[in-house]
């Protein structure tokens, strides 16, 4: 993953596997979409943002879209949400 963390909704398309939110070292947590080739060893890449930051969250595929479900970050203030980001172009949900 582009940034070491643990915690991350799980989504994929046909072709790659996408990691998104989650939490790093101490209490900071990502808004990272990261994805990566089922067709080959590379390494993922940051492709977009979420628009909030998450962690302990689910993720969900549809054929053509990531969903990342769950609650947002800071958890003083937490906030239910659904996160929805398309496979076909790289970019935020």
């Amino acid at each position: 993953m582009s940034v070491a963390r643990w915690g991350a909704g799980g989504q994929s398309s046909s072709t790659h596997g996408y990691t998104s939110g989650g939490q790093s070292d101490g209490p900071t947590t990502s808004n990272v979409i990261d994805k990566f080739p089922f067709a080959s060893a590379a390494n993922a890449t940051d492709v977009g943002d979420l628009t909030a930051t998450h962690y302990g969250t689910g993720g969900v595929s549809s054929s053509t879209n990531g969903y990342l479900v769950g609650v947002s970050q800071p958890l003083t203030t937490p906030t239910s949400s659904i996160e929805k980001f398309p496979f076909a172009t790289d970019t935020n949900a």
